[in-house]
C-alpha cells in the first residue's frame, strides 16, 4: 500500500507531465529564428478559396466527420465480459453500420472536381472504398454475432475499432491544391482536415 506522501508526489509528478505535454508549462522566452533558407509561404487568395471546392468540402466533410468520432463512442472489447454483454456489442455495430451508411450515401452524392483540386476525387473515392469494405465486414459481424458469442463480440468491436483509428486516408488534404483552404472556410469542416 502506498503512503500518502508518495500518492501525492505521483499524482503531483503526472499532473506535471500532463500539463506539459499539453503546452501549459513554462515556454521558453524568444521563438527560435526562422531558418534562413525557409521558402516563403504561399499568400492566400486574394480571391479567397474557390466557392465549388467549399462546397465540396463541406458535403464531404459532412459524410466523414461522424466517422472521426464514431469510435469513441461504441463499445470496446474489454466492456464485452459475458453472454449477457452481447447486446452492447450488436447495438454499437449496428451504430456502426447506420454511421457507415451515411458516410457512403454522402461520398456517393459528391460531385467530381475539377483541376487544379483533382485530386480532392481521389480522396473520396479512397474514402468511400475504406468505408464500404468495413461496412462489409460490419454487416458480417452483425450476422455473426448470435452464433458468435461474447468472445466474437470481443474481435468484432476490438477489429472495427482498430480499422477506424488506424485509418489514414489515401490522399491527404493537404496535397490537393486549395482543399485546406476550403475546408477551414467551410463550418462543418472542424474536426475533419
Amino acid at each position: 500500500m502506498m503512503s500518502h506522501p508518495a500518492a501525492r508526489f505521483r499524482v503531483t509528478a503526472a499532473l506535471a507531465v500532463c500539463c506539459l505535454l499539453a503546452g501549459c508549462g513554462p515556454t521558453s522566452p524568444e521563438p527560435a529564428p526562422a531558418p534562413a533558407s525557409a521558402p516563403p509561404s504561399p499568400s492566400p487568395s486574394p480571391a479567397g478559396p474557390d466557392p465549388a471546392l467549399v462546397s465540396w468540402a463541406g458535403g464531404y466533410c459532412g459524410a466523414v466527420k461522424e466517422m472521426r468520432l464514431i469510435v469513441y463512442s461504441l463499445a470496446k472489447g474489454y466492456d464485452i465480459k459475458t453472454e449477457a454483454d452481447v447486446p452492447k456489442a450488436e447495438a454499437s455495430l449496428k451504430k456502426l453500420d447506420t454511421a457507415l451508411a451515411a458516410a457512403i450515401g454522402g461520398l456517393e452524392k459528391l460531385p467530381q472536381v475539377a483541376a487544379p483540386a483533382q485530386e480532392a476525387n481521389a480522396l473520396a473515392s479512397g474514402e468511400l472504398a475504406f468505408y464500404r469494405k468495413l461496412r462489409g465486414q460490419v454487416t458480417e459481424n452483425l450476422a455473426l454475432l448470435p452464433k458468435g458469442g461474447a468472445r466474437y463480440a470481443q474481435a468484432a468491436l476490438d477489429v472495427s475499432g482498430i480499422d477506424l483509428v488506424s485509418h489514414v486516408p489515401a490522399v491527404e488534404t493537404g496535397k490537393v491544391p486549395g482543399l485546406d483552404q476550403a475546408m477551414k472556410a467551410n463550418e462543418s469542416c472542424g474536426l475533419v482536415g
